[in-house]
């Protein structure tokens, strides 16, 4: 059981209540420096983002991080109609974080179980490579730290795109520094990426362990090097042929976990079989997110939190991407059938 599903329910309950304001009360942790609407707030937050760090750290490195030389801010705005956030980091040109501020706004709820742990893992990762990490990668990792039903609206939403022709070839996601224009691309695709590349590398710890060996070894040559990191760590020929095994990986159907598997249930046991797809629009309910902010060149790396996908209905759909060549249409990744109906456990 994860730090986000333990929050007591009386305390939690009183956050749900607070209308959308301004951070206007402060309480400091060792780490950070909480700004929130009451001290209650500021508390309950402060206290959540020291577990994450402690936990994130633990998933991804083996152990904690040392304690911060000063205290990250973190702006907490209760908002029931945007959710989001972002975390900026200044990097050292020497290497390393020399200065880090987090803001995360929307319902208390989103933000407690996904949002917060999303931006903490940014920490956790900028902090192991003391410079930007790719954008596939930093995203892609973050959301593993999002609840049961963000991470199974990533997963279902990478199929959809890549059958769409929307998918990035991985020879242009794994080198990109900045967002690309069909942005909602890269997270659900970084995800479903490093979910893959950790599974693969034995999970848990030990995959993780092995995908951040990967990626530094990637990121060498100016970030450049990903022929000689998926040869060295996972045995692929080069990126064409991982690219190859990852797309056959998404034919088998995506599996819903935890309370996602439950809702999923619930509503499949009270219907018709023909409401199975259907559900899918439940699981796609979640809560608004804002659109990332860009990153600034290598000084200044901004993270953000996932955009919606009930957004990107209206978004301009990116067939192509631009990299110093001459502009053509890059065909998207392999289509794969449409698997939309997530399988569904049994008890």
């Amino acid at each position: 059981m994860t730090l986000r599903r333990i929050a007591p329910a009386a305390l939690l309950a009183v956050v749900l209540i607070v209308p959308a304001t301004f951070a206007d009360d402060r309480h400091e942790t060792e780490n950070f420096i909480v700004s929130a609407p009451n001290k209650q707030l500021a508390r309950q937050f402060g206290e959540y983002a020291e577990r994450y760090r402690i936990e994130k750290a633990r998933e991804w490195l083996g152990e904690e991080m040392p304690r911060w030389s000063k205290p990250c801010p973190l702006v907490v705005e209760i908002n029931p109609r945007r959710t989001g956030g972002a975390t900026t980091f200044t990097f050292s040109p020497r290497g390393g974080v020399q200065s880090q501020d987090m803001k995360i706004f929307g319902e208390a709820r989103q933000l407690l179980d996904s949002v917060l742990p999303h931006e903490i893992t940014h920490t956790v990762l900028a902090h192991h490579f003391g410079t930007p990490v790719p954008r596939w990668a930093d995203e892609g990792g973050s959301v593993l730290s999002e609840n049961d039903k963000e991470r199974l609206e990533h997963d279902i939403k990478c199929r959809e795109f890549l059958n769409a022709s929307r998918g990035i070839p991985l020879r242009h996601l794994f080198p990109m520094k900045n967002y690309p224009s069909d942005t909602i691309v890269l997270y659900a695709q970084g995800f479903s990426v490093s979910n893959y590349l950790i599974d693969l590398g034995g999970a848990g710890l030990k995959g993780r362990r092995k995908f951040l060996e990967f990626l530094e070894t990637g990121m060498a040559r100016d970030g450049r090097n990903w022929d000689a990191a998926v040869a060295k760590h996972y045995s692929f020929a080069n990126v064409d042929d991982l690219q190859e095994k990852w797309i056959e990986s998404l034919r088998t159907p995506p599996v819903a976990r935890g309370k996602a598997a439950d809702d999923l249930r619930k509503a499949v046991a009270t219907s018709d079989p023909g409401r199975r797809a259907a559900t899918i629009a439940d699981v796609r309910s979640t809560a608004s997110l804002g659109i990332p902010q860009l990153e600034q060149p290598v000084v200044n790396a901004i993270r953000a939190a996932a955009p919606s996908y009930e957004a990107d209905k209206q978004s301009p759909r990116a067939s192509e991407w631009k990299s110093g060549t001459p502009a053509g249409r890059d065909p998207a990744a392999t289509a794969v059938p449409r698997l939309l109906a997530p399988e569904i456990p049994s008890k």
